[in-house]
């Protein structure tokens, strides 16, 4: 069970630690609403002030925790995590909920990367 965004940029929303509106962060904005899902579009403009919030994620360490966390148990078989793994870790759920957006926002920006004729991006969140 989980929240799936689709469109220019597919994935899944981190469960309980990312919102729907994740994308907001990095310049996305609503279109015209469906009862279940929001459907946004990043506009190429707006390149610059992604790049900028993915540094900032990057620069708070959080990307580099949760992923040595992955890494490490990885090689331990694990296949998900627990509270006492994020304490192990020490890995906050802000650092989670930082990873998890920034995943978002890397994907937004290899789509610009990869078609560079592109105006915008478009992509539908379920609520």
């Amino acid at each position: 069970m989980g929240r799936y965004y689709y469109g220019d940029i597919e994935g899944k929303f981190m469960f309980a630690v990312q919102p729907s509106d994740a994308g907001e962060r990095f310049g996305a904005y609503e279109t015209p609403q469906e009862p279940t899902s929001i459907d946004y579009n990043v506009s190429r403009e707006s390149y610059n002030e992604l790049c900028d919030e993915l540094k900032s994620i990057e620069d708070s360490g959080a990307v580099k925790r949760v992923k040595h966390m992955w890494a490490e148990l990885e090689k331990e078989g694990q296949l998900g995590y627990s509270q006492d793994d994020l304490k192990r870790f020490k890995v906050s759920d802000k650092d989670m909920s930082e990873y998890a957006d920034w995943m978002m926002g890397k994907q937004m920006k290899d789509y610009f990367d990869e078609n560079p004729d592109a105006k915008s991006l478009y992509f539908n969140a379920e609520l």
